[in-house]
C-alpha cells in the first residue's frame, strides 16, 4: 500500500514553514507613517467667533463621600421610612441620615454636619 502512494514533493515542507508577518519590522508603537500624509488645501477660515462660555455640568457634583450601608429594618421601621420619603422629607438616604444625627450627633460631636 505504501507503494502506491506518490513520494511528498520537496517543496511542500518549505510552503508550510511560518513565514514572517509583512510588517515584522514596524514597531507597533510607533504610528507615525513612514511617508508624510499630503496637507489638506486650507478652505477660507470661518469668522471668529466669541468663545462661548463651558457648558454647566448636569446633575450634583460627585464631592462628597459616602459609604454603602446596607442592614436589614424591622417592618415597622421600614414603613415609617417610606412614610416619610412619601411625605415629602426626602430620600430614603436624607430620612436616615436626618434621623441619625438628631439621635445621635449631639452626643457624638457630629450633629448639624453634612
Amino acid at each position: 500500500m505504501s507503494d502506491q502512494k506518490p513520494e511528498r514533493p520537496g517543496d511542500l515542507r518549505s510552503r508550510r514553514r511560518p513565514q514572517a508577518a509583512a510588517d515584522e519590522l514596524v514597531d507597533p508603537v510607533d504610528y507615525r507613517q513612514t511617508e508624510p500624509a499630503p496637507s489638506p488645501v486650507p478652505a477660507q477660515a470661518p469668522a471668529p467667533t466669541s468663545p462661548k462660555a463651558p457648558a454647566p455640568r448636569r446633575g450634583r457634583p460627585r464631592r462628597e463621600v459616602t459609604v454603602p450601608f446596607s442592614t436589614r429594618l424591622a417592618l415597622d421601621v421600614q414603613d415609617l421610612i417610606d412614610a416619610a420619603v412619601d411625605g415629602g422629607e426626602g430620600t430614603i438616604r436624607n430620612v436616615v441620615e436626618e434621623a441619625i444625627r438628631e439621635k445621635w450627633g449631639q452626643r457624638y460631636g457630629a450633629g448639624g454636619q453634612r
